[in-house]
């Protein structure tokens, strides 16, 4: 078998191998990524990356790009980093890259290769889960493995113990919103709860979330202006493709609680946007 893997790989790729029956992209050396035209090219999905690159999405470089893994161990990584395994787009193959360790506590949301420490889990934790939660891992067969307020969920990649309000409830200005695999977490909402009152069909409901501010989420039910500026419902402008309220920094607040006026750059219009 492993003669069969290493006779599809080109020659001199080393061998890879697989977690929960995913492809793990190995660490290539500098004279096989040399040889490789699509090295950290950018991407959209893993068939654009020769093999055995996967399409990652990195938000510490704000890119997409084809990438081999950089670590197998945590003592490959700097200190205060550790090695985990990623998904990368279009079903490619997992890639573990270092990623560092920082402050987010167990149920709280997370950014799997995030920019600052606010976005990272604490140490023994792992960011997982489809919206990204910081986990520690459980055993299906062992309830007594996830505390109080987590459930052992089959994310795509190992079981984790993600949290969950639906039983327990939550405290008073907080409402329990659920979440892929399973997940709900109590969260004061800012916006328009469209978790409960539905939006219109030709708008989607969007979540927002800031690391920093952890059981905060801001909703709204959004809707494109992409294909015409003029689209947007009375009381909202295009900005960035999408709807917002408009507003004036120097003239009375008239932006909803949680939101502030400000632009999303330099050159956009003034609109009411999550204060964070």
């Amino acid at each position: 078998m492993v003669l069969l893997l290493a006779s599809a790989l080109p020659m001199g790729m080393p061998a890879q191998h697989q977690v929960n029956g995913h492809q793990v992209s190995p660490v290539l050396a500098a004279e096989e990524r040399a040889r490789l035209q699509t090295y950290h090219r950018n991407c959209a999905l893993s068939s654009e990356c020769e093999p055995p690159l996967g399409c990652l999405l990195d938000t510490r470089a704000g890119a997409q790009y084809c990438s081999d893994s950089q670590c197998l161990t945590d003592v490959q990584c700097r200190d205060g980093q550790v090695c985990r395994t990623l998904t990368t787009s279009g079903d490619g193959p997992l890639v573990r890259i270092c990623v560092p360790v920082g402050v987010r506590k167990e149920g709280e949301m997370c950014v799997e290769i995030g920019r600052a420490l606010d976005d990272a889990c604490a140490p023994g934790l792992t960011c997982g889960g489809q919206d990204g939660f910081c986990a520690r891992p459980c055993k299906k067969k062992d309830p007594a493995s996830c505390p109080e307020g987590f459930f052992c969920a089959e994310t795509e990649l190992e079981s984790l113990c993600l949290p969950t309000c639906e039983e327990t409830g939550c405290p008073d200005g907080q409402h329990c919103i659920q979440y892929e695999d399973g997940a709900s977490a109590c969260e004061k909402v800012y916006g328009t709860n469209c978790r409960q009152t539905p939006c219109t069909d030709n708008q989607e409901c969007l979540l927002d979330h800031e690391t920093s501010r952890p059981a905060t989420v801001w909703m709204h039910c959004w809707q494109s202006c992409r294909g015409d500026p003029s689209s947007c419902p009375p009381g909202l402008i295009c900005d960035g493709w999408s709807c917002h309220p408009p507003c004036d920094p120097n003239g009375p607040n008239t932006c909803a609680e949680g939101y502030r006026c400000k632009k999303a750059r330099p050159n956009r219009p003034w609109v009411c946007l999550p204060d964070y």
